[in-house]
């Protein structure tokens, strides 16, 4: 009996035995390949989860204020009138706002804004209208675990003041 019996039985000499070449089978697996990114690329464009969409609405906007934001943090650090926040990451208890200690009890107008990279639909603001303490408190109830873009405007004695806190992962 001839060797080939054992391995393919009746089947290789009843049957030709189709042969690919190393060329047909790269191109196979190119292909295959292509197949399986364009499958994925698809889906994500697809699928609500998947969501893209613009850092802010008004971009270009915010683009032209930005030598303007630069010039405000500068005489933020000068003058010392940054904010710090105290948070602790997993503790759903809120995020403590600690201002200056010169603005307590002053009249302070601005904004504590919140931007949520991953969903625009959790951004929000707070008003800040004056501070009995020098410590303002944001309740957990208002945010969602995550990173957190935060960005603390506010107008005291005529001059204004910046302070971010980016990549806060509450």
């Amino acid at each position: 009996m001839p060797f080939n019996y054992f391995f393919y039985g009746n089947f290789a000499s009843n049957y030709q035995v189709m042969k690919l070449s190393w060329a047909a089978g790269i191109l196979i697996a190119i292909l295959a390949f292509v197949g399986f990114i364009m499958y994925f690329f698809v889906i994500t464009l697809i699928d609500k989860k998947y969501d893209h969409e613009l850092v802010t609405e008004d971009y270009y906007a915010q683009e032209l204020e930005y030598q303007k934001n630069i010039d405000t943090e500068k005489q933020t650090l000068a003058q010392n009138m940054q904010v710090e926040i105290t948070y602790t990451k997993g503790a759903n208890r809120g995020i403590l706002f600690d201002f200056p200690v010169s603005v307590t009890g002053k009249p302070v107008v601005g904004v504590i804004s919140f931007y949520r990279p991953s969903d625009k639909k959790k951004d929000f603001s707070l008003p800040i209208t004056s501070l009995e303490e020098c410590s303002l408190m944001v309740p957990d109830t208002l945010l969602s675990q995550g990173r957190w873009n935060i960005r603390v405007e506010y107008a005291f004695e005529g001059k204004n003041y910046l302070t971010h806190f980016d990549k806060v992962v509450y």
